[in-house]
């Protein structure tokens, strides 16, 4: 008797919806999407949300290495928010200024950093506020 082909539906939506559903989960399992299938290599690079913590994901040696990688490889013209939790985990602080002026480049909308004794870049304050587009 023959098994009925399982259809992938997940794979089968937009890719603007992929990546909204990979936007609410955090950011080292959407990563780790990319081992699905071919389809699903590039997906993630499209997220908008970035929620990083303080454990590096298997694969990489430093959460540091991690997040530069992730941040480069952003596809996205606009972050809708970025999360940064360091309490547990050594980070440099020129790693998360450095990741607070790409996320300003990116036209940030909203910025959370969990991080002990951290001063905020000037690039902050200079950012222009992004207007979102009209529904």
């Amino acid at each position: 008797m023959r098994r009925p082909k399982k259809v992938d539906r997940l794979s089968s939506l937009l890719e603007d919806i992929q990546s909204h559903i990979l936007s609410l989960m955090p950011t080292k399992f959407a990563v780790q999407t990319c081992v699905l299938s071919k389809r699903w290599r590039y997906t993630w690079m499209s997220i908008t949300k970035f929620d990083f913590d303080d454990i590096p994901p298997l694969g990489f040696s430093s959460l540091e290495t991690f997040v530069d990688r992730v941040l480069g490889s952003c596809k996205s013209s606009q972050i809708e928010s970025l999360r940064l939790t360091f309490f547990g985990y050594p980070v440099q602080e020129s790693s998360v200024s450095n990741w607070i002026d790409k996320a300003v480049t990116l036209n940030i909308r909203e910025l959370d950093i969990q991080y002990q004794f951290f001063e905020l870049p000037s690039s902050l304050f200079t950012c222009t506020v992004a207007q979102h587009p009209q529904s």
